[in-house]
């Protein structure tokens, strides 16, 4: 069941409310020497949140970011998640480092899968996942109308992304259900048909989601 949205009147202060509960519950879920598994989806909503966030803070090194879903490209693309990601951990000095869990989309979309199934296991259960909504209404890899939605795996091979490329890697909802903490992010004009389809019953993948907390600005809520 969909959370009641936190409102902002506009993206930067969705954000920063955002920001202000992703880093409660890290320093809830991370005292003493625990490990903080955080999930992170691609996309610049995402990454305006952990820009404030790095800069609000410099000890991460309780913290341990795993990717939501990748692309099937090689090590070091452009357009690879991980790559903005690294780039945006390098481009801050911290007291200590958070650690990146990639996911090795380019082996493929069934290798990847597998190989990346063994990684989440190993690393264990989520304690946070953050996403954000794509203007089709897709989160992560998973797609309106798509079977992976109900996986039971932990992990997905994506074959046939309705945008490109085609072939990606994705964590599946079964493992996005693991944690109690997960955030949705929803800005933009364009974001505003998915609250619509959802008021009205649409069972779109945010839904399946269930976030615990969602923050909207008043473009995607209008």
């Amino acid at each position: 069941m969909l959370c009641t949205p936190t409102i902002s009147a506009t993206a930067a202060d969705a954000y920063n409310s955002a920001c202000t509960t992703l880093l409660e519950k890290i320093s809830l879920c991370s005292t003493g020497d625990k490990k903080c598994v955080v999930v992170v989806a691609g996309g610049e909503s995402v990454h305006h949140v952990l820009r404030k966030a790095f800069s609000a803070q410099s000890n991460w090194g309780n913290v341990i970011f795993v990717l939501a879903d990748e692309r099937c490209l090689p090590v070091g693309d452009s357009q690879r998640n991980d790559t903005a990601l690294l780039s945006l951990i390098d481009s801050h000095s911290f007291e200590s480092s958070p650690q990146l869990v990639s996911i090795p989309a380019e082996r493929g979309p069934a290798n990847g899968s597998i190989e990346l199934e063994n990684i989440l296991k190993k690393v264990g259960k989520p304690n946070i996942v953050m996403i954000s909504v794509a203007d089709d209404g897709h989160i992560a890899s998973l797609f309106p109308l798509s079977g992976h939605l109900s996986a039971t795996t932990w992990s997905c091979a994506i074959t046939d992304s309705p945008k490109a490329p085609r072939e990606r890697v994705t964590c599946s909802m079964a493992y996005f259900a693991l944690t109690t903490h997960r955030i949705a992010l929803q800005t933009g004009h364009n974001k505003r048909d998915i609250f619509v389809r959802l008021q009205q019953g649409e069972r779109l993948p945010l839904a399946v989601f269930s976030p615990t907390h969602w923050f909207l600005d008043s473009d995607a809520a209008q």
